[in-house]
């Protein structure tokens, strides 16, 4: 690895034969030199492994050091964790094995990074293609970064490069969430005070939607996943006596709520909004909650523009 080294890459994957080869193409079309990689199996039963082992004996050049480990106990966050022992460069880049990112991709994040020396954190916008084809533009987080991130998870893996030190620090990623992980994760980084950049709207990265991701594609299926995530974030932030970004967090839970309502789960909707109910004893506070609830369901969107103006 050259003296310019700045990031690694750190990559899990889990039986991704099929969608990985397109990733890993991306990330060898990189213009940046030197530049490491630091791929994770993550307990494939299908040829992923294979495919890994061929893409490093293929592209493992000068300037590009590739690793690649296997870490059989399952769990992206577990295979992230693993990665990230791995990794030597001041700064690390999180990254999933179905998505891709643009030639310039890195080399825009070390510029940044240059230009920029004092940052924690370098981020910027994502386009993210849908189950049905359609794109939406995912926006980094702007001006108050708790807030930004409670509601839109600016902070999520393939949005940012972040201070190595800084990851170990709050501990890596939280192993115990299934779902929703790099969101809780954002919010320790948040808790932090980091020193946080944007690299500007040029879009190098496009996310792909997968039917067969870790997220799946409904809420109410799995509703322990997801509610798991918002208690964790909760305790981080009653930690760190964020009193307000506590409201925020019930606010997403009444959000959530309504996908459940939306997904035709009425019940799991009025007991996770009764929860949030009971805790509330404000009724304006009350019958915001239940406007948010039922606004989701019906598919509207912008109710963390209100929630900033009356929580």
């Amino acid at each position: 690895m050259g003296a310019e080294s700045q990031i690694t890459i750190v990559m899990p994957v889990r039986n991704r034969a099929g969608v990985v080869v397109r990733t890993l193409e991306s990330i060898a079309a990189q213009t940046w030199r030197s530049l490491s990689v630091v791929l994770v199996d993550n307990g494939s039963t299908d040829e992923t492994v294979e495919v890994l082992r061929a893409w490093k004996a293929t592209h493992e050049i000068a300037g590009l050091e590739i690793t690649l480990l296997e870490e059989p106990m399952l769990g992206a966050c577990r295979a992230r964790n693993r990665g990230l022992t791995a990794v030597k460069t001041p700064y690390v880049m999180f990254f999933d094995s179905d998505d891709v990112m643009s030639p310039t991709h890195v080399e825009r994040a070390v510029k940044c990074l240059k230009e920029n020396p004092d940052a924690d954190i370098v981020g910027w916008d994502v386009d993210c293609v849908m189950l049905d084809g359609s794109t939406r533009r995912l926006i980094f987080t702007r001006g108050n970064h708790l807030y930004s991130h409670l509601f839109h998870a600016g902070i999520s893996t393939q949005r940012y490069v972040c201070r190595t030190e800084l990851v170990r620090r709050v501990g890596g990623w939280n192993e115990n969430l299934a779902s929703w992980n790099d969101y809780e994760l954002g919010v320790r980084l948040l808790m932090c005070d980091p020193r946080i950049v944007y690299a500007g709207k040029e879009v190098t990265v496009t996310i792909y939607r997968q039917t067969e991701s870790i997220t799946g594609t409904g809420f109410a299926s799995s509703p322990e996943r997801w509610e798991r995530s918002l208690d964790a974030c909760e305790s981080v932030l009653r930690l760190n006596d964020e009193c307000r970004a506590i409201k925020w967090i019930e606010i997403r839970r009444a959000i959530l709520a309504g996908h459940y309502a939306a997904e035709g789960c009425c019940d799991q909707s009025n007991r996770l909004l009764g929860e949030v109910l009971s805790r509330e004893k404000s009724w304006i506070k009350r019958m915001f909650y239940k406007f948010a609830c039922r606004y989701t369901a019906r598919g509207g969107r912008g109710v963390a523009i209100l929630a900033k103006m009356i929580f």
